[in-house]
Order: C-alpha cells, then sequence, then structure tokens
C-alpha cells in the first residue's frame, strides 16, 4: 500500500479526503456496457469506452459539451435497428456495478475525522442514476457523504487537465498539502502531485479502509 501513497504534508495533519469516484467508490464493469450496446446494434461503442479516459461521445458527456438528452439521442442515432431512450440507458448503465455498502460507512466515519471531497470525471445521466440507486441503500441523500462534489461535467472540464484541480483548489480554499487525493488513474493522481496535493493510487475494488488506520492519517 505504501507504494501507492505520495505524501507532501510531512508532520501537518491531513485534513481533506478526496475521493474519484468510478473505480474507487463504484465498481465497474466495461466489458458488460460494451456487450450491453453491442446487443442493440451501436458497435462503435468501442471508439468510446477507455476505463481511466472515455473518447468521442462519452468523453463530451463528461465533459458537459453535450448534456444527457443529446447524449442518449446520439447513441440511439447509431444503432443499426430503433433503440428506445430506455434501452440506451439500459446499455450505458449496466457498467455501473455496485457501490458497497461499507464504502458508504466508511464515507460517513471519515467526515467526523475529515471534510471528503468528490471529485469525479462523470456524465450527468451517470451521476443521476448513481444518486438513485447507490447512495440510497442506508435511507440517505447522496448530500450525506460529502461535503462538497466537484464533478466534470458541472464544471465543463476533465481530470487530468490540470485546470480541474487549479478550480477545486480556489474554490474551496484548502491547502493541498493537508488533502489526500484518492484515484485509480496514475495520469490523475501525477497532476494532483504536482499541485502538492497527497494523493493514494487505489487499485480496482480496493478495500482501502486500512489507508485510514495509517499513523499518517491519524488525528
Amino acid at each position: 500500500m505504501n507504494e501507492r501513497l505520495h505524501l507532501h504534508s510531512g508532520p501537518r495533519p491531513i485534513g481533506t479526503v478526496i475521493f474519484d469516484f468510478g473505480g474507487v467508490l463504484l465498481n465497474l464493469n466495461p466489458d458488460k456496457c460494451r456487450a450491453a450496446f453491442h446487443a442493440l446494434g451501436i458497435h462503435q461503442i468501442e471508439e468510446f469506452i477507455d476505463r481511466y479516459r472515455p473518447k468521442g461521445l462519452f468523453y463530451e458527456a463528461e465533459c458537459g459539451n453535450i448534456g444527457q438528452e443529446t447524449f442518449i439521442q446520439a447513441l440511439q442515432k447509431l444503432a443499426d435497428r430503433p433503440v428506445s431512450r430506455e434501452e440506451v440507458i439500459a446499455a450505458y448503465t449496466s457498467f455501473l456495478i455496485e457501490l458497497p455498502l461499507y464504502k458508504l460507512q466508511l464515507l460517513r466515519q471519515l467526515r467526523k475525522r475529515f471534510q471528503v471531497y468528490l471529485l469525479s470525471n462523470i456524465n450527468e445521466l451517470c451521476f443521476n442514476f448513481c444518486k438513485e440507486k447507490f447512495f440510497r441503500q442506508e435511507g440517505r441523500r447522496f448530500e450525506d457523504y460529502f461535503d462538497r462534489c466537484y464533478l466534470s461535467y458541472q464544471m465543463r472540464i476533465c481530470k487530468p487537465d490540470p485546470g480541474i484541480y487549479e478550480r477545486m483548489l480556489a474554490d474551496s480554499g484548502i491547502d493541498p498539502a493537508t488533502a489526500l487525493f484518492i484515484d485509480d488513474s496514475r495520469a490523475n493522481t501525477d497532476i494532483a502531485d504536482s499541485f502538492g496535493i497527497n494523493t493514494y493510487l487505489a487499485l480496482p475494488e480496493e478495500d482501502f479502509r486500512p489507508l485510514f488506520q495509517l499513523p499518517v492519517l491519524q488525528q
């Protein structure tokens, strides 16, 4: 674990934990999404899917350049047969597998010790779906798990563009040396690191509760 943890803070305590969403909190299965789109006759899907940096339509949606309905309609037009809006949504969201309950519980526990932020490349469709499907497991709301959220489709900029980190730091006023950013993309953690933010590179479906037992993260 420690070789994936890069700290700038020295003796200064961590006060803010910033989470990526997909691949860190949320378990993903891109292959399931590919299969679902192929079943609809949308074979160009291979041009769009990448675990760490989607392309084409998917990238445009995550950066907020196109809205949810435009995104859905564009995918419908790519099908080799008529497909409904509901079929497209079901195919797209099929890669969103699980947000483990223990991670929701961890977020609530961490909010007692830290500010907890979300910094995610995500589109409007995915965000709305996840809020309803995954964040109600404890009978709570999405807002109960984070102090602040920075979402690419709302900010109109995607990681690893340095601008998204600049805007987050400017808006929040946090000292990067007292923040820890957890992401599953080396490109994203490298840029955060260049701003002096402490980083942790997460593995797929990792249980990183032991990370918060390290002495450096104890308050």
